[in-house]
Parts: C-alpha cells; sequence; structure tokens
C-alpha cells in the first residue's frame, strides 16, 4: 500500500496462512470485473467482501488480480481505449489516484450517498469537482520503537532529529513513498502548505537530510527494516502501523506510537474504468464499500483503517486501535508528489547520499 505494493503484500502473504478460496465468483446477471493487488488482501476481498456485497445486491464480482507497478495501468488504458478494459473497478494508492485520474469515470455523487461521510481529502476529484475515484480502505505509517532498546514511546515526530536516536533509525529511502516531507513541514514548518513552492521543497528536504547522522538505514526492502526493528538491530523509525501491532502480537518487543502531529495516513480507493460497460453496477459497489459497516467488515478482516468516523461503525475502541487513532492525521500532498516527482527523487537522492 505506496501500501499496496508488492513489498508490502508479500510480506503480508509471508506471515498469514492463505486463504484457500476461488478467485472468480459465479457469473450471474448482473456481475463486475474488480482488480485489487494480488495475494493476500485479494484474497481477504475474495472471502470476507464480495461475497456479502452478491449476497445484498445481487452482483457478482469477478476478482482480478492487479499488480503494483505501471504496467496495470498501461494494460488498463490499453483495454479501455480498445472498448474492452481488464477490470470495471480498479484500486489506486493516493498517488496513483492521481495519475491515473483520465482513465477513471467520472462518477454521479448522487448515487454515491456514503461517500458524504469520508474525508474530502480522501476522495479524487477533477478540475471540474466531479468525483473520478472515492478511498475505501486506509493505512497508517507511525513512528515504531523496540521496547528493549526504547522503554518509553516517543512523543513527537521532533524526536527523530534528537541525539537519543543517533546511529538508532531506520527510515524510507523514497521521499515519494516516506512522505518524511510532510513528516518534516508539519512538524517544524506549521504545517505543509511549505511544500507547494521549490523554495520550500529545499528547506523541508533540508532539514529532513539533517537526519542523516541518526540514520543507520534507508530501506527500499520492508521485510529488511521489520526483522531489523524485531530483533533491535535498528531500534526505531517509520513503518506500518498495523503490522508492527501484528509483530507485537507475536511477542516481538515492538511498539507503533501516533506522534502528538499525527500518523501519515495513505489510501486505497476504487475508481470506475472509463470504458466500462457496468457503470451503474460499479458506482453501487463503491457507494457499498463506503458504507460504515463495509468499512467495520474491512477493519476487522483485512486491518486496514476505517476512511469514516469510528462513531459511524461498530468497532470497539481495541478494534479501531489496532488500525487507527483519533486526531487528525497527517494526509500527504500527492499532488504535489506528482507534479514534482522527477525534482523532489533527484534532490532527496543526493542530500542523503552526501
Amino acid at each position: 500500500m505506496q501500501r499496496f505494493n508488492m513489498n508490502r503484500r508479500v510480506f503480508l502473504a509471508t506471515t498469514t496462512a492463505a486463504l484457500a478460496t476461488p478467485a472468480i465468483l459465479h457469473a450471474q446477471e448482473r456481475s463486475l470485473k474488480v482488480s485489487a493487488f494480488g495475494g493476500y488482501f485479494e484474497d481477504s476481498l475474495v472471502k470476507h467482501v464480495y461475497p456479502k456485497f452478491t449476497e445484498e445486491t445481487g452482483i457478482a464480482i469477478n476478482s482480478v488480480s492487479q499488480s503494483g507497478g505501471s504496467s496495470w495501468w498501461a494494460a488498463i488504458r490499453a483495454g479501455a481505449a480498445a472498448g474492452d478494459p481488464p477490470a470495471d473497478v480498479s484500486m489506486p494508492g493516493g498517488q496513483g489516484a492521481i495519475r491515473q485520474r483520465d482513465l477513471f469515470a467520472k462518477l454521479d455523487e448522487t448515487a454515491l450517498p456514503n461517500v458524504a461521510n469520508v474525508d474530502p481529502a480522501l476522495i479524487t476529484r477533477d478540475a471540474e469537482g466531479r468525483i473520478r475515484a472515492a478511498a475505501v480502505l486506509a493505512w497508517y505509517t507511525t513512528f515504531v520503537t523496540n521496547t528493549d532498546a526504547f522503554p518509553e514511546p516517543p512523543n513527537s515526530w521532533a524526536d527523530m532529529w534528537t541525539d537519543a536516536y543517533k546511529g538508532q533509525l531506520g527510515l524510507n529511502a523514497n521521499a515519494d513513498t516516506s512522505y518524511i516531507l510532510d513528516i518534516t513541514a508539519k512538524t517544524f514548518f506549521g504545517g505543509q502548505s511549505i511544500l507547494r513552492t521549490r523554495e520550500g521543497l529545499d528547506r523541508v528536504m533540508e532539514k529532513a537530510a539533517e537526519l542523516r547522522e541518526n540514520v543507520t538505514l534507508w530501506y527500499k526492502d520492508e521485510g529488511q527494516f521489520q526483522q531489523a526493528l524485531q530483533s533491535g538491530e535498528i531500534p526505531a523509525g517509520q513503518y506500518y502501523h498495523d503490522v508492527t501491532l501484528l509483530a507485537a502480537a507475536d511477542g516481538f518487543p515492538v511498539r507503533s506510537t501516533f506522534p502528538s502531529e499525527g500518523g501519515v495516513i495513505d489510501f486505497g480507493s476504487w475508481g470506475v474504468i472509463d470504458g466500462s460497460k457496468n457503470i451503474a453496477e460499479a458506482q453501487e459497489f463503491v457507494n457499498w464499500c463506503c458504507a460504515p459497516e463495509q468499512q467495520a467488515l474491512m477493519s476487522r478482516q483485512i486491518g486496514t483503517a476505517p476512511i469514516v468516523p469510528q462513531s459511524m461503525t461498530d468497532l470497539t475502541d481495541e478494534e479501531f486501535g489496532a488500525v487507527s487513532a483519533q486526531g487528525a492525521p497527517i494526509v500527504p500532498l500527492f499532488d504535489v508528489y506528482v507534479s514534482e516527482a522527477d525534482y523532489i527523487a533527484e534532490k532527496w537522492a543526493a542530500l542523503i547520499a552526501s
């Protein structure tokens, strides 16, 4: 997850028993082809989510595995141009929803009443204000620590810059997936608006790069950091809240902390492919997934955070705390990472390598 990248899902697939379920439901009169990232995530949707939707609506779901790379969207684009897209509904992450926005149909907001309960920051709209994709599940990156090395939890993301964490941190090496710039802007610059100019980006990147002395691993392999955190070899850093809790439940001395500035949220959306012949069914599916009951279902069965307030669901505090937290999250400025992708990547790589 971006959260549903393949490294993330491979990790979950190897740490969770495979679910022996059919990949395709029996075709019915009304049906949809829905693509989601393969492995544990897709298996969980097939087992716990799609059958409930079919039972309640009579619309069958044909599940399609999608990869985490650009090749999937190239296939979607080619299929849509030929009038036969490989899926009616597909899932981009936060940046992907913006990058692929032109591939998605303009949705009828009156057919999506449940989307009104979703934070507007998690809805992708076009220049005309029309919905192109709607978040249906979310996940958090938090400040994680090994409890043997750090008996007391951190309070703020600013703690990462202190001497207490010198040579102790593992951070994602990619600025566009770690969202370290949003963390830095929120923590030291009063908010993320500074990221909307190159001068501001430079100031934030230079402040973030001060972490070099405290970082012992700039990781691209999430599993490598996970193992180092659990063993105490690299006792602190940024990582996924839910995976860290799974590790703690398995007896590893690790904790996940939502700093005072908030955890970093990312999300997966459903977008309806422009050219789909099943727009009405697809909109019904998107709206259904945004309902509070389905949000609670996905939190319990998939481990994702709800994109509606806890108060609208029947999730207990314990269940909610396992996947999310109260308080405002840090929502990355995804549009900046898209429009300034090359500039950020090149400057950030040079800064952390110096």
